[in-house]
């Protein structure tokens, strides 16, 4: 919008022009005016439009969470202790000191998962439970039955129950580590 300035200015010029030009002017002036009145009215719109987007963009947008990386570990750990549970329920060979391939294997996958979290941070009451139900489990077997590939995950298990205890500071008196 011009300022009163610039109208007043406008005026003295057009009537320095002859009728015919100064009617030529104005008109011109009109359909410049016009045009921006268009122009604005387009942007309006669009703005109107972008408004009503994002309101129902927030509406519709589920609200973020901060995720928990601790909690995730402890939801797998918890997970993975249900499943060894029912699964795998203690049977007359695990009694005396034989465990099947399958309790094998998923004890030592419980392990590595919580090896994983204790470098993340301190591990949970759950972990530490599952940690010492394990090495317990792993205490009480024997090899001397057990498959070739059972002895090798038995191996790697006691070797990952040995580092968890070290890092979490969960030193085993009577085992020395």
């Amino acid at each position: 919008m011009p300022k009163n300035e610039e109208i007043e200015e406008l005026k003295i010029e057009l009537k320095k022009l002859k009728p015919r030009d100064r009617l030529k002017r104005l008109k011109e002036l009109e359909e410049k005016r016009k045009a921006e009145m268009t122009d604005i009215e387009d942007l309006i719109r669009d703005s109107e439009k972008e408004v009503r987007t994002e309101e129902v963009a927030e509406e519709i947008t589920p609200e973020q969470e901060e995720v928990n990386i601790g909690r995730l570990f402890e939801e797998e750990a918890e997970r993975l202790e249900r499943t060894v549970r029912q699964e795998a329920p203690e049977t007359e060979e695990e009694e005396r000191g034989y465990v099947p391939f399958k309790q094998a294997y998923s004890d030592y996958t419980a392990l590595q998962d919580i090896a994983y979290a204790s470098m993340e941070g301190p591990l949970t009451s759950v972990q530490m439970e599952t940690v010492d139900k394990i090495g317990e489990r792993l205490d009480r077997t024997k090899y001397q039955s057990a498959s070739q590939e059972v002895a090798n995950i038995l191996v790697a298990s006691r070797s990952a129950l040995y580092k968890i205890r070290k890092y979490a500071g969960m030193e085993d008196e009577r085992r020395g580590y």
